[in-house]
């Protein structure tokens, strides 16, 4: 049975908290005194940092930083590879290992078998392959890997990517990726993936898909009162407790010190 709105904005919300509660925890955590003033007597026992005169608390907050752009990253990958997966497994009736299927010893975000489908959700699926890559899904079955960016800085993962659209083709699965975010697509690593095999829907044509797909609509849910007022409180308390973080105070001290760039 379809998962209801209320049912998926519960589970989109519980995702949500857990991942804004572990950037407050990393902020509070990560830039706190002891954790700067590690930072920093790195930076200054490093003959390479010093020497460029980066073992400074500007240059530590800088790391500290980086860190917690990657915190994010990650956690919003785990959201947006979670909540269509939930869905897709109460939508088609599927087992978490029949939706979240290993490929290569690699796991699949979503898998959608089409024997484990009724004939009126196999023709629903069909229908929206169709509408948005211009023919069916013949074969067994839709294999969907999902990215809320993409931007791979390594070819480790551009050949995890290879090697899982290769496993698909073996076990006659139709290969799309889903990436949400317009920002950051790197046209070369995409080339790389299509000819791999990869079918690509990125932004609004990769939501509107999911929305075709699954029932899911995720730019309404993030539109969404409830979910909004969530999110504003919590970016609030995080950004507040970056702000008065003892990482933050010591180096915009140290910014204020040094002479005027202008002058």
């Amino acid at each position: 049975m379809p998962a209801s709105p209320q049912q998926t904005e519960e589970r989109f919300l519980a995702l949500l908290n857990r991942a804004y509660d572990g950037w407050l925890w990393k902020v509070q955590n990560d830039f706190s005194q002891a954790s700067y003033e590690t930072e920093l007597a790195n930076l200054a026992s490093d003959d390479v940092y010093r020497s460029f005169g980066l073992a400074c608390p500007e240059y530590a907050l800088i790391r500290l930083m980086g860190r917690m752009s990657i915190s994010i990253g990650r956690r919003l990958g785990e959201l947006y590879e979670s909540l269509p997966r939930y869905v897709a497994a109460a939508r088609f009736g599927l087992e978490p290992g029949e939706v979240a299927a290993k490929i290569n010893r690699l796991q699949l975000d979503v898998c959608v078998p089409f024997d484990r489908l009724s004939d009126e959700d196999l023709d629903a699926v069909n229908d929206s392959v169709a509408t948005h890559f211009g023919s069916t899904a013949s074969g067994a079955g839709l294999g969907i890997e999902i990215r809320y960016n993409f931007n791979p800085n390594d070819n480790a993962r551009l050949r995890k990517d290879v090697a899982m659209a290769d496993g698909l083709k073996q076990e006659g699965l139709f290969p799309i990726y889903l990436v949400y975010s317009t920002i950051s697509p790197r046209a070369d690593a995409i080339a790389r993936l299509k000819r791999a095999g990869w079918r690509f829907l990125i932004g609004p044509d990769a939501v509107a898909f999911t929305k075709s797909l699954l029932g899911l609509d995720l730019t309404e849910l993030l539109e969404d009162v409830k979910v909004q007022s969530v999110i504003r409180q919590k970016v609030d308390k995080i950004m507040g407790s970056l702000g008065q973080s003892d990482a933050f105070r010591a180096a915009t001290a140290s910014m204020s010190e040094r002479p005027n760039p202008s002058s």
